[in-house]
């Protein structure tokens, strides 16, 4: 991902959390109410399945498929539980053993907690901000060994969500995943650029 990109992500990001606070001036002191504000609160929850096309080991791209459960809070502020795994085969051998002419494949998977807002809950279109920290773990095996890493992941994600009926929703989304101290293959390896696609089944 060359920096103009990463520029622009972190100006959607920004922009994200401008309208974010705009909107959360405008509201009352009811369900409405910002979060540590309202007096009372409306709970609701559903269900997500998601498909990201993601770049790893720099130049690849692969398959995420996510699910998650998720926690509404008066129809706006969403606290939720993720897990991630890779499910298409990424060959690592000219990262870890360059003296080799086998195919290595690498394993990943990871599982966190992420916190967003839903901005125009109340529309047909809704756009939401999310911020997404977690456990992951790489794994390859090649010379008779197991190898594997624990590190930390961090993704900044922004949805459109198109609100179908009252219990089903779908959209697109984009995200950067940053990998912390995957070591056995570099943090560049392990971070990059997503897009999403998703369902969500439940209340909202």
């Amino acid at each position: 991902m060359n920096q103009r990109a990463k520029y622009l992500f972190l100006l959607l990001l920004l922009g994200a959390a401008y309208l974010t606070q705009a909107q959360v001036i405008k509201e009352d002191t009811t369900t409405n109410a910002p979060f540590f504000a309202a007096k009372k609160f409306d709970s609701k929850c559903y269900v997500g399945f998601e498909g990201t096309a993601t770049q790893i080991l720099k130049t690849k791209a692969a398959m995420n498929l996510g699910m998650s459960l998720n926690w509404v809070v008066n129809h706006k502020y969403v606290v939720s539980a993720k897990y991630y795994i890779l499910t298409t085969p990424v060959n690592v051998q000219p990262k870890v053993a360059i003296d080799r002419t086998d195919t290595i494949l690498l394993k990943h998977q990871s599982a966190g907690l992420a916190f967003s807002y839903i901005l125009f809950h109340n529309k047909k279109f809704s756009f939401q901000p999310e911020l997404y920290a977690g456990w992951g773990m790489l794994k390859y095996e090649y010379g008779g060994s197991t190898w594997i890493r624990h590190f930390g992941v961090i993704i900044p994600a922004v949805y459109g969500t198109y609100n179908a009926t009252k219990h089903f929703r779908f959209g697109v989304g984009l995200n950067y995943r940053i990998a912390a101290g995957a070591n056995l293959l570099s943090t560049a390896d392990m971070s990059g650029i997503g897009g999403v696609v998703f369902i969500r089944v439940g209340t909202f």
